[in-house]
């Protein structure tokens, strides 16, 4: 009775009392990782959606906005009105592709590389101090871990 009482009280059915490690660890520390990006990049004018959408088009030039949904994991309804946002932002332009009338061309602009190079190096600082108590081996335990799992569900 409590498991579904506590399944009921929450957004997610994997909460209850015997599923800790899914249910709650790791859903808090993401929580606790956004808040501290959140807190870290506040100042640039970014959001964590679109400091990594800006770090996704300054990396692969020519970038549609199809391509860029799909390397959020978000729907291409999200990706269109992110980069609406990023454009009235000034943080990206976009342009017909070439190649399709039908997809839009992403790029960053100067505004945005320079807040992605000032971003950088606060970036690994950050990553630094989330996983300061890890060694590099479990670090590439935790990561090899993440990454089995999230293949897993993107199947």
């Amino acid at each position: 009775m409590i498991d579904v009482v506590a399944m009921q009280m929450t957004d997610c059915t994997m909460i209850s009392t015997g599923h800790d490690l899914i249910g709650t660890t790791i859903h808090r520390v993401a929580q606790l990782i956004q808040q501290r990006i959140d807190s870290e990049i506040g100042d640039s004018g970014l959001t964590r959606l679109s400091w990594m959408a800006a770090a996704h088009v300054a990396e692969a030039a020519g970038l549609t906005i199809g391509e860029l949904a799909a390397r959020l994991e978000v729907g291409s309804a999200t990706a269109s009105q992110l980069v609406d946002r990023m454009v009235r932002g000034g943080w990206v332009e976009r342009s017909p592709s070439p190649g399709d009338r039908r997809s839009q061309i992403v790029t960053t602009t100067e505004k945005a590389n320079s807040v992605l190079r000032d971003l950088e190096p606060r970036q690994s600082l950050l990553e630094e101090e989330i996983l300061q108590d890890l060694s590099l081996e479990e670090r590439q335990i935790l990561l090899a871990l993440l990454e089995r799992i999230r293949a897993r569900l993107s199947r």
